[in-house]
């Protein structure tokens, strides 16, 4: 998404790092026409055991790898993804034009920050604005993600976001040829978006952290009790705006990641406060799993294989 350091021609390699705080993600994929992704590893390190850029130097040297493509997924910490009117200009002109919408609408100085863009689908009625998605990052963290890929990754070649590592992974499912939602559980928070056709038309972030007062409430393990009426009612929402704004026909199925017990457990409950078909994003069926594999399934571990599904010739 974010500046291409250079370009690598490849056999369908692709890494990906996502650093954190508490966790790193790594994942390698290898994408093959006509076939299964196949998936060589999805992992999730503790950065009290081993630093970020340790995980990714040790994976990488010795291997068939070593000259892959590599994506860095920046923090939502250090970036803001905004829907903003598309400005009238020729498409050279597009990110000057929509850095001066941003001004007033980020929470950093502008003078700070890295722009990028990437389109939405038409609205269905002309009467509606036509809209892109702004992306604005810090240009440190931009930077510091860099200068600690770069100098352990030739193939270094972009930086991402999460919403488009999601949608990555929305892509691969069978129902994203007629429209898809898929909502990915984080710690303390979850992320819906719909795809159709690996096209993004909605993403947001459902905080999952406030406490709530009501009968329907489940407790799932390391998540916090979640009012599942609510939640039911906030997909609605962005269902039938997805239907209406887009003139698509209804999504027929909420698929959830990751496939873990608590997550299973939400998709039970959930199954009671909505028609909608319930499905769960079960890797092994997706990818082609490499031997002796064990896929992890935290928050940026998910990420990570997202990332490195992206497309070597793409621009968003």
């Amino acid at each position: 998404m974010i500046g291409r350091w250079k370009k690598q021609s490849n056999s369908g390699w692709r890494a990906a790092l996502v650093p954190a705080a508490q966790e790193t993600g790594l994942a390698f994929v290898q994408q093959r026409k006509g076939e299964r992704p196949l998936l060589q590893h999805c992992g999730a390190y503790p950065t009290i055991e081993i630093k970020a850029e340790h995980v990714l130097t040790a994976m990488i040297h010795g291997r068939q790898l070593a000259r892959a493509p590599v994506s860095g997924v920046i923090s939502p910490d250090d970036y803001q993804l905004l829907q903003v009117e598309a400005p009238q200009v020729a498409p050279a002109e597009l990110r000057a034009a929509v850095r001066w919408k941003l001004r007033d609408l980020i929470s950093f100085p502008l003078d700070e920050a890295v722009i990028d863009t990437f389109e939405l689908p038409d609205p269905a009625r002309k009467s509606q604005a036509k809209m892109v998605f702004a992306l604005a990052a810090r240009s440190n963290a931009v930077q510091r993600l860099a200068g600690l890929i770069a100098p352990r990754a030739r193939g270094f070649d972009v930086i991402d976001i999460p919403e488009l590592c999601l949608r990555n992974l929305s892509a691969l499912l069978p129902q994203d040829e007629t429209g898809v939602a898929l909502l990915a559980f984080g710690q303390d928070f979850a992320h819906l978006l719909i795809t159709c056709r690996g096209v993004l038309h909605l993403t947001r972030r459902i905080d999952l952290s406030r406490a709530v007062s009501s009968s329907d409430v489940l407790e799932l393990n390391s998540l916090p009790q979640l009012d599942v009426s609510a939640l039911a009612l906030e997909l609605q929402r962005s269902l039938d705006y997805y239907e209406n704004v887009y003139d698509r026909p209804p999504i027929s199925e909420l698929v959830l990641a990751p496939a873990d017990d608590r997550v299973r457990a939400f998709a039970a409950a959930l199954a009671r406060e909505t028609s909608i078909k319930i499905g769960l994003f079960e890797t092994e069926r997706l990818f082609q799993v490499a031997d002796g594999v064990e896929i992890d399934v935290r928050w940026n571990a998910l990420i990570a294989l997202g990332a490195a599904l992206r497309a070597e010739q793409t621009d968003a």
